[in-house]
Formats: structure tokens, sequence, C-alpha cells
């Protein structure tokens, strides 16, 4: 299987099932992720579903984390659920009686320092040799005597009546802990994480949170749907906020350029057109909304104009010449296809391998190559039709507007009595 997926017939989600199947086989295994590379579009996100359950007592958020364990069990589209961590870690906690240490002369900070060198040892001294590093030195207790836990309650401390066993100081206990601690704004956190399968993320994430809804939460505690899902929408923010600042910017630019209020709006007609194509797109490609889709509405709308301002710019100075409105129309769309048309089928035969992830690696951008080849052949296409229809109709408003502002405010002006000398007016 390590080969593209060009030269193999199985899909590297077909793939993945395959390594599932037979991590489950593997006695001992008790969770396992199995996920594609750049499955996340953030280094920093843990997984595609993330549910962070935060609240004081670790104890607690492990049982609400079984909980949603337990409601994750058969999402659809989900797989890899699992936990970030169990209590299973061995730990041996040695309670020195602090009545005795105080009669011994002894405390638990220097128990623990003499505990620490019976197991790790200290460093004594060093051997020098002739052009080598120095070989550190260290003094500790026989392996023999300490390959089990229960031996360190033989291992000596000192006290001010001589060493000691440290069986008659303190008592050693056998439990079981979380192997790391996570927090979360300075609270203990725990994460269940998933991976989506054939659904999107945003439609898991929905999915997840109404059953997760369910799940009572004690005072303090908190459940939270994260991961790339709330990557997206923070994402999808900024991208929209991105979107409206390039039209501000394309409006002021279009307004710089022909001097007029009006044009601008003419040539910004033909982006919901190319919008509307770019839809139907996604529709027919069965591509979702996504980041890299909205990315190609950004790049589409700054490259749909382009051929309204080909049109507008052969309206406008057809019509200094003296040419009459309709005959200006017809030339522009007649004379002005044949480049517009070549501009367009040159952007979407790039876009090709793209669109039909043809380029190795780049698949998870197909849908910006979907968008934007589907909505500059639509809008290609409507824009001939739509944007001649526009500029004649507020060709004609404006005409209409300004006829009837001269008739209006024209006849006031001339039904006004002449000025004369006696009045007193000049």
């Amino acid at each position: 299987h390590m080969v593209d997926r060009m030269h193999r017939k199985e899909t590297v989600w077909e793939i993945e099932d395959g390594w599932r199947q037979a991590l489950r086989r593997i006695p001992g295994v008790r969770t396992f992720r199995v996920s594609e590379y750049g499955a996340t579009p953030l280094s920093t996100t843990k997984a595609p579903l993330d549910i962070i359950i935060s609240g004081p007592d670790s104890r607690v958020a492990s049982r609400l984390a079984d909980r949603c364990l337990a409601a994750l069990k058969g999402l659809p589209g989900l797989v890899d659920v699992r936990r970030s961590w169990y209590f299973d870690k061995g730990e041996h906690q040695v309670v020195l009686d602090p009545a005795l240490a105080r009669l011994y002369g002894t405390s638990p900070a220097q128990a623990a320092r003499e505990l620490k060198a019976a197991v790790k040892g200290v460093p004594a001294s060093a051997m020098r040799l002739r052009g080598f590093l120095d070989i550190p030195i260290r003094v500790q207790y026989a392996s023999r005597d300490i390959q089990e836990p229960g031996q360190l309650r033989e291992a000596y401390i000192s006290s001010r009546f001589g060493p000691v066993p440290l069986r008659a100081l303190a008592t050693l206990r056998t439990g079981r802990d979380q192997p790391f601690i996570t927090r979360e704004r300075l609270r203990n956190t725990i994460d269940v994480t998933g991976v989506n399968r054939t659904y999107t993320i945003a439609q898991v994430a929905k999915m997840a949170g109404m059953r997760l809804a369910k799940i009572p939460c004690p005072e303090g505690y908190t459940i939270q749907v994260s991961g790339t899902a709330a990557d997206m929408k923070a994402g999808k923010q900024e991208m929209g906020k991105a979107l409206l600042i390039g039209l501000v910017l394309l409006y002021m630019l279009l307004l710089a350029m022909f001097k007029s209020f009006g044009h601008p709006l003419t040539i910004m007609a033909a982006i919901p057109l190319a919008v509307a194509g770019a839809m139907w797109g996604l529709l027919l490609f069965d591509k979702p909304m996504c980041k890299p889709a909205t990315m190609g509405l950004i790049l589409l709308g700054g490259t749909i104009v382009n051929n309204s301002i080909l049109l507008l710019d052969f309206i406008l100075g057809a019509r200094k010449r003296g040419v009459p409105k309709d005959e200006a129309i017809v030339q522009s769309v007649r004379l002005r296809i044949r480049p517009i048309l070549m501009t367009t089928v040159s952007t979407i035969v790039g876009l090709t391998p793209l669109v039909f992830q043809m380029a190795v690696g780049l698949e998870r951008m197909s849908p910006l190559g979907v968008v934007a080849a589907s909505g500059l052949l639509v809008g290609t296409f409507l824009t001939m039709i739509v944007i001649p229809v526009v500029y004649s109709s507020l060709d004609t408003l404006v005409v209409g507007i300004g006829r009837a502002w001269r008739f209006l405010f024209g006849r006031e002006t001339a039904s006004q009595p002449a000025a004369s000398p006696a009045d007193g007016r000049t």
C-alpha cells in the first residue's frame, strides 16, 4: 500500500479500515487512532472531533468521559473514538508518619532524596580517559536489592539514631493514577476524540453535539465540542470578513477606474451569477462547503468581474464615439465574446487536474477548483446576457430620473415671475 493512489486500487479509507481490523485483533490494545496525513487543518488540533471535558476533579471528568464515549458509540460517520487517558498508571506512594519522622529527626523531603539516591543513584566521580569524554560514576543500590517495589521498605533512611529502614517510618501504598495531567484555563481536562468518515466534520459535530447535550453535567464541569469543527467555525468568520473587505476594495477600485457610482454595481452584478454556478458545481461533484471552497469564492469574485469590465469598457467607449446604446451593447457582446471565452476556457482547463483530483497531494483542495471552474463556466455565459441587460436597465433608469428632474425643477424655475426694477430686485 505504500504507493500513491494512482498506482493502487484501494482508497486511503479502505486501507485505514484494514489497519483498524488488524489492530483490533492485537491483544492488549485498548485504543488506537488511524488517520491520513493532514487529517486536521492545524497542527495544534488534536483530532477532527475533539470533545473537551473540563472541571476541578479529574475523576469526575473521567466518569463524564466514559458517558461521552457511550453516547458517541454508533454515531454515523465517526470512527476511532477514544479518550486521551485512563487511570492506568501504576504508582507507589511512600507515606511517612509525621510523628515518627519528628522522633527520628527526619523529614519527607530528606526521605525522598535518599530514596531517589537508592533507585537512581548519586554522582560520585568521573572516570577520565585521554581522548574520550568523561564517564560519570554513580553510586546506587545493587539491582537485585531494588527489583521489586516492596524492596524499598528495606532501604535505609538517615536519622538522628543512625540509618533506619524505611518500613520503620513509613508505609508503602500501591495504586493507579492518570499518566499525565492536562489543563486548559487552569482546569483539569480530558479529551474524547474521533475521526469523521463518509460524513463531513460539520455534520458529525452537529450529531455529536445533539447526543452530548443529553448528558447532565455537575456544577463546575463543562462538555465542549472542539477540534476541526471549531477551527472551521473560527475560520469561516475570518473568511467572511476577508470576503467583505475584498468586495469593498473591489468597488473602490472600480469607482476610481470608471468615475461612476453605478458602473461598479453593474460590473459586480456578475458575482452572484458566478456564485450560483459554484453552488451547482459543489452539488454536482458532491463536495462540501468547506474552507477551500470559501477560498475559491474569493478567487472567483476577483476573476469573474474581468468579463464584465471588458463588456462595459467597450460599451462606454462605443457610446463616446456616438454609437447608439443598443448597437453598442450588441457590438460589445459580438466582439468581446471570443477573448472572454478564450480566457475562461484556458482557466478552466488549468483547474481540471484540481477539479478531478489528478494532482497527488492536493485532493483536499479539490472544492476550491470545483468552485472556481464551475463558477467561471456558468458565470461567463450568464454575464454575456445579464450584464448588458443590467447596464441597459440602469442607463434607462438614470435617463428617466434626469428627465423627471429637469421637468420638475426646470418648469418651476421658468414659472417664477421676472424681477423688475420697481420691486427692488435685480
